[in-house]
């Protein structure tokens, strides 16, 4: 996303490869306060969401983040740029799976050839640094911060960057929902036990809030710090017990071994998701960093943001 000052008003160009629930969320929280003038890059203008925020008042532009020319038009005379990569993106997995980290850098060099004033980038853990080696094929966490500490060696006058928790919006999707034999919903993931926590977020609902607010308090504030977006930590077993109440079924969580992944989710059985999970659970979703793990932050920026009952009962809730 990219942002351009003027005077007090703010006219906002986005910049985003997919409109997904991070680059939506702020997309249409800016767009909530009508301070902004939006342009949200999309490689597909005719999608439901684009033409969704071209009816809020978005200017909704054709663009591909690989197409350097793209990235340099998307950021000509802005001051402020969001970069939210997927490193799941078909197009850039069937590269190489170093290609997120490349176009990552490629964009932030482009930025500071620009003149861009703030970054705002979406990272997340080193987990091969922050396991001393033990994880080194977690390159779907680990390429995103090589992308910050690049970032912060650019010397760009601003950046600040954001890490969000686990999607609430995984559960039924990346993380399967198995019913047994016994009338049981299984919520099945790699190594995660019953007292193993994550911190969770309403990614649709609740980035977009906390960007905007930043966005507001200003670069002077947020330089070079880190974010982390979540409403609270939750163990397994929470996450379970919400869901059987608010549903009325029964849901257990499925620890899976290495057996257990080959059989239940096969195209998750390589050593860049079970080392993804095996460092989560020995050192947190959010690792071993100080400054990302205290989510009270989150609760400041957004005191509305939702805790986990409150995403269920609207989400799973007896009604739907």
């Amino acid at each position: 996303m990219i942002f351009e000052f003027k005077s007090h008003e703010i006219d906002v160009y986005i910049k985003i490869s997919k409109l997904g629930a991070q680059g939506g969320s702020v997309a249409n929280s800016l767009l909530a306060t009508g301070r902004y003038r939006v342009r949200a890059l999309s490689r597909n203008p005719d999608s439901d969401k684009a033409k969704a925020l071209a009816s809020k008042g978005a200017e909704v532009v054709k663009f591909d983040i690989t197409v350097k020319e793209d990235i340099k038009s998307a950021l000509s005379g802005a001051d402020i740029a969001w970069l939210v990569t997927n490193f799941w993106d078909k197009s850039l997995v069937a590269v190489d799976f170093g290609e997120e980290e490349r176009l990552g850098k490629l964009f932030a060099d482009i930025a500071k050839e620009e003149g861009i004033n703030w970054l705002i980038y979406s990272s997340l853990p080193d987990c091969t640094a922050e396991s001393g080696g033990k994880y080194p094929d977690v390159i779907q966490f680990t390429g995103k911060n090589h992308v910050e500490q690049y970032i912060r060696t650019l010397g760009i006058p601003n950046a600040t960057f954001i890490y969000l928790g686990f999607y609430n919006q995984n559960l039924g999707t990346n993380t399967p929902l198995i019913p047994n034999e016994n009338g049981e919903i299984e919520i099945a993931l790699p190594y995660l036990e019953e007292n193993d926590q994550l911190p969770v977020v309403d990614a649709e609902s609740d980035t977009g809030p906390i960007i905007a607010k930043i966005i507001e308090e200003g670069p002077d504030k947020w330089n070079g710090k880190k974010v982390p977006v979540a409403s609270e930590y939750v163990t397994m077993k929470h996450i379970a017990d919400v869901l059987s109440e608010v549903t009325g079924k029964k849901y257990k969580v499925r620890t899976l071994d290495d057996k257990g992944v080959a059989e239940k989710i096969p195209h998750k059985n390589n050593e860049q998701i079970k080392q993804m999970f095996k460092f989560e659970k020995e050192f947190g979703l959010f690792g071993t960093d100080n400054e990302v793990k205290d989510i009270s932050i989150a609760k400041k920026l957004h005191p509305n943001i939702k805790a986990f009952e409150q995403y269920a009962r609207e989400t799973f809730g007896k009604h739907k």
